[in-house]
Parts: structure tokens; C-alpha cells; sequence
């Protein structure tokens, strides 16, 4: 079982990447006009293999929960 610690640190750490993520998203444009566009593809696509296990898990508890609405 992880420590609430790293459980605290893991949670800041996928929330940094995600609002990286919307930065880049928000400015894609400007990175394409300096000549970077690359770059900032390179850096997306690294950010979702390290959030899509994330991604996976929260949208699997979503959806239980959802179920359990339905059942009740």
C-alpha cells in the first residue's frame, strides 16, 4: 500500500503534467509560428504516456460510479 506521502506527491505530479499539457494545447499555434511545432508535439505525446495510466484509472472510477448511480 503506498503512503498517503506518495499518494499526495503521485496526484501533484499527474496535476503539473495536465496543466502543462493545457498550456501547450492553449498555444499550439504560437510554437507552430516560431518553429517548434515538433517540439511541443514531442513533449505531448511524452506527457500522455506518463498521465494515460492516470487517465485510464479515473475514467474506470467515473464510470463505476456512474453504475452505482444506475443500480440504486
Amino acid at each position: 500500500m503506498k503512503s498517503l506521502r506518495h499518494a499526495i506527491w503521485e496526484n501533484r505530479r499527474f496535476h503539473k503534467y495536465e496543466r502543462l499539457l493545457r498550456r501547450i494545447r492553449l498555444r499550439i499555434f504560437d510554437y507552430e509560428d516560431q518553429g517548434n511545432l515538433n517540439k511541443a508535439q514531442r513533449i505531448i505525446a511524452r506527457i500522455k504516456v506518463i498521465c494515460g495510466p492516470w487517465w485510464t484509472k479515473r475514467a474506470k472510477r467515473l464510470e463505476n460510479k456512474m453504475l452505482e448511480r444506475l443500480i440504486q
